[in-house]
């Protein structure tokens, strides 16, 4: 198949349009034919040739991001072999039912640990997901001369520098809510402007986030998780008790979401499950967060504006987005920065 054919069947597999799949290829490979023949090059010519085969380490919380994965895979025509976790993926299991038998016939799956280890023993790239623990096993068994594209753990926030329309409490409901908060574009925190009253914004969260799950869609949680968000709640509900700083807000009778308002600045880790944090915007933003330094994947903007995502930029997120649009990226999006197509490939030069 031709990178047009390809892109117009993955189109139809993912809802993505042709134009913007095209316009990937031609974005980082500078060219849309540039994996089908040689294109000029300066004074000689160039042709782009894909890696292969790509192994694919997915993880269970990340579906749609390891959907995207294998596309930019297949669009540039790769073999791949993708490791699933023991528990599958049924969103992967609808993509591949989409799929003609052309690229049907690139994939190979297996949520067997001693397949998939032999596969990255000979494979020309690796791209893998999960926790810092387990990409750290995968490095080690990674080669000079393989390409390894990790994504590991990350975490989310959100800045409301403004809220003109009071339509803010209602768009960050939507990213805590979607996949249940989990992923690493889910928003952890939600720094809001102190002259937004972030207490009273907080009540508003809770407010949209009860009204969002009268309508439940995610997947069950697991006791754990159960456990983890019962366990920090009770810890917040004695300290709003005893300390007026705190406030806390939450679904009755089950754990189905949580709103903690508190003075305290500093990034709070969420245990995920609609368990958010509402903090008042700092004037020095960088210092509250510092300690996440790179684990930072996005930062969703209210109002949205460059000036101010260039600002946000600098401490260390590789997106800024607007409000509401956190867990639904651009087909166009660097995950974690990098580039999507690019690196999977290796050029023949002619002339």
């Amino acid at each position: 198949m031709k990178t047009k054919d390809r892109a117009k069947a993955l189109s139809v597999a993912t809802g993505s349009s042709f134009e913007d799949l095209m316009g990937i290829v031609k974005k980082e490979l500078g060219h849309p034919n540039a994996l089908d023949e040689f294109i000029e090059y300066g004074d000689i010519f160039a042709k782009a040739k894909p890696l292969s085969p790509v192994v694919h380490i997915l993880a269970g919380n990340t579906p749609e991001a390891a959907i995207q994965s294998l596309t930019r895979s297949l669009l540039i025509g790769s073999h791949n072999q993708v490791k699933l976790p023991k528990e599958g993926i049924k969103e992967f299991d609808v993509f591949l039912d989409k799929l003609p038998t052309e690229l049907f016939s690139l994939i190979e799956s297996t949520s067997d640990r001693q397949v998939a280890d032999e596969w990255i023993n000979s494979a020309n790239a690796v791209i893998a997901f999960g926790s810092d623990e387990t990409l750290m096993e995968i490095a080690e068994k990674i080669h000079s001369s393989q390409v390894f594209i990790p994504h590991n753990h990350k975490v989310s926030l959100a800045v409301i520098d403004s809220d003109d329309n009071f339509d803010a409490a209602k768009l960050a409901a939507i990213d805590i809510f979607a996949h249940d908060q989990r992923g690493c574009l889910s928003p952890h925190d939600i720094y809001v402007c102190p002259k937004i009253k972030p207490r009273s914004f907080a009540s508003r969260l809770s407010n949209e986030l009860a009204a969002l799950n009268k309508k439940k869609s995610y997947k069950k949680r697991s006791i754990d998780e159960e456990a983890a968000i019962d366990h920090l709640r009770r810890s917040y509900e004695f300290r709003a008790c005893n300390d007026t700083s705190v406030q806390i807000w939450k679904s009755e009778d089950n754990t189905d979401w949580t709103v903690i308002y508190e003075d305290e600045v500093q990034f709070a880790q969420s245990p995920l499950g609609q368990f958010v944090f509402v903090k008042p915007l700092p004037i020095d933003f960088n210092e509250a967060v510092n300690m996440m330094g790179g684990s930072i994947s996005t930062i969703a903007l209210h109002p949205f504006g460059l000036d101010r995502a260039q600002s946000l930029s600098l401490i260390g997120a590789t997106r800024v987005c607007p409000l509401g649009s956190s867990q639904k990226p651009s087909v166009y999006w660097h995950h974690d920065g990098y580039q999507s197509l690019a690196p999977l490939v290796r050029w023949v030069n002619a002339g």
